[in-house]
């Protein structure tokens, strides 16, 4: 080849790589400003750009490394647009690792409708934020998706996804859930079970009760029970009380149902000495105290004076849940009891909201000297509320010294327990004539660190002298501390 050809065909090697060059770059650049305009706030730039990178087929692989608020942004955008392609890959930011463009995704999936379907039911095996997101999705899409899902109850990948989904779908999708409660899969009827107890669906009940005959799934059922509130099952759980492994799901499920029947078995366990159980057992008392009231007091007071400290202590556990004043004299009584989780329980059992009679009774066991009782006494003052403000400071207005000092420490604590709404009484008791009232008013003020405080406490500050000055002084640097907080 001559010089002269040689050169011609490095020209043109030249050319071809610089247009090459060119047409890469020209296309990189397009690119980039299509990826810039996902993440505009205006609607008709992402729309167009994505549907670009879509029919690229490049809008898959680009949004991973965009922020977060792109990736949002751009699941809107494809519920905007809505073909085939858009809901596929509305499907692949449903499984993003951040809340926001899952939730995003879900959204315009959820504009979709029945198109959508096949797409979630593919994401209800990832878990996580994923499932719950799938699940709404699914809820809010309606039952015209149960159909859809039934068969996923035997994927063993899906089965857990697909009953949360069919929970949340009304009649048409229970009613292969309540079928599941009876099939051999045990795992499927663990799950259905919990799925429907958690959504109420009573029409389960006759099923769930079923369950109870069936050992790898009593506990289940009668979790289920529990939550459906299903007083027709009271007496087939109660035996499950003295059943080692079922005991604590039945108290829970009796203290649920909220049904009287339940009293007297529960506390004719209190012996039991395993604590999980004594704790789960007053638990569900208190629910059935709440829910009933006085009816259920009878045997929690005969209870309340039992030879027995465990029985003593589910009774006076229990009555916490009551606001009835006929309780008072039984739980002032029981503040003398020896066994220290009695008195403190029957503190915190007087402390319901404006029970001012029982002011006295706390105050006196403010200096208990178990140390749970005084935090239950102040706890309970505190519940009382602002009505118990006035009989409180009288106490400190009686003074009494050293010996009175830790008494008056546990009444300012009461006081920081009622909060901001003592506030205004806490600033006008500064001005009491006596030294002891203001001092352990400045000190709750200081530990409620309200803003209000600061000018009343620096006018005493000014005005006090020795120990009182020092006390008002102390609570304006521990509220400098809180300042515009």
């Amino acid at each position: 080849m001559s010089n002269r050809g040689r050169a011609l065909t490095y020209v043109l090697l030249v050319v071809i790589g610089v247009g090459l060059i060119g047409w890469l770059t020209g296309r990189y650049l397009v690119k980039r400003q299509l990826v810039r305009s996902l993440g505009s706030t205006d609607m008709e730039v992402r729309v167009p750009a994505a549907r670009k990178l879509l029919d690229s087929e490049k809008l898959e692989d680009t949004l991973p490394a965009q922020p977060i608020i792109t990736r949002s942004k751009t699941a809107e955008a494809l519920g905007e647009i809505g073909t085939d392609e858009a809901i596929r890959v509305l499907g692949v930011i449903l499984r993003d690792q951040e809340e926001a463009p899952r939730r995003w995704a879900r959204q315009a999936l959820v504009k979709q409708g029945r198109r959508a379907i096949s797409t979630l039911m593919a994401a209800l095996p990832v878990g996580g934020g994923t499932l719950e997101e799938t699940v709404t999705a699914l809820e809010a899409i309606g039952p015209t998706a149960a159909p859809q899902l039934r068969p996923l109850l035997s994927d063993r990948s899906a089965y857990k996804g697909a009953s949360q989904g069919l929970s949340k779908l009304g009649p048409t999708g229970a009613a292969p859930l309540i079928m599941a409660c009876y099939t051999v899969d045990n795992d499927l009827r663990v799950a259905v079970l919990g799925d429907l107890g958690l959504e109420k669906i009573r029409a389960a009940i006759p099923a769930a009760r079923a369950n109870l005959k069936t050992d790898m799934s009593q506990a289940d059922g009668i979790k289920a029970l529990g939550q459906l509130g299903a007083r027709v099952a009271v007496t087939e759980i109660i035996p499950f009380l003295i059943v080692e492994g079922k005991r604590i799901d039945a108290a829970t499920a009796l203290g649920l149902i909220g049904d009287l029947r339940g009293v007297e078995p529960i506390l004719a366990t209190m012996a039991e000495t395993d604590k999980g159980y004594r704790e789960a057992a007053v638990v569900a008392l208190r629910r059935i105290v709440r829910k009933l009231g006085p009816v259920s007091y009878p045997p929690l007071l005969r209870d309340l004076k039992a030879p027995n400290p465990w029985f003593r202590r589910a009774a006076a556990g229990a009555l916490v849940a009551a606001t009835s004043a006929s309780l008072n004299a039984p739980l002032v009584a029981a503040l003398q009891d020896p066994d220290p989780e009695v008195r403190a329980s029957a503190a915190l059992a007087l402390g319901w909201p404006a029970n001012t009679p029982a002011v006295g009774a706390l105050v006196a066991v403010a200096t208990d000297p178990a140390w749970r009782v005084v935090d239950a006494a102040v706890k309970a003052l505190g519940n009382i509320g602002t009505p118990a403000i006035g009989p409180l400071l009288a106490v400190l207005a009686k003074g009494g010294g050293e010996q009175q000092a830790t008494l008056h420490y546990q009444i300012a604590r009461a006081f920081m327990a009622l909060g901001r709404e003592a506030v205004p009484a806490l600033i006008s008791a500064l001005g009491d004539p006596s030294p002891e009232v203001q001092k352990w008013a400045a000190v709750a003020l200081g530990g409620i660190r309200d803003q209000r405080a600061v000018a009343p406490l620096e006018e005493l500050a000014k005005s006090a002298s020795g120990d009182l000055k020092w006390v008002a002084e102390d609570q304006l640097r521990v509220l400098a501390g809180t300042a515009g907080s």
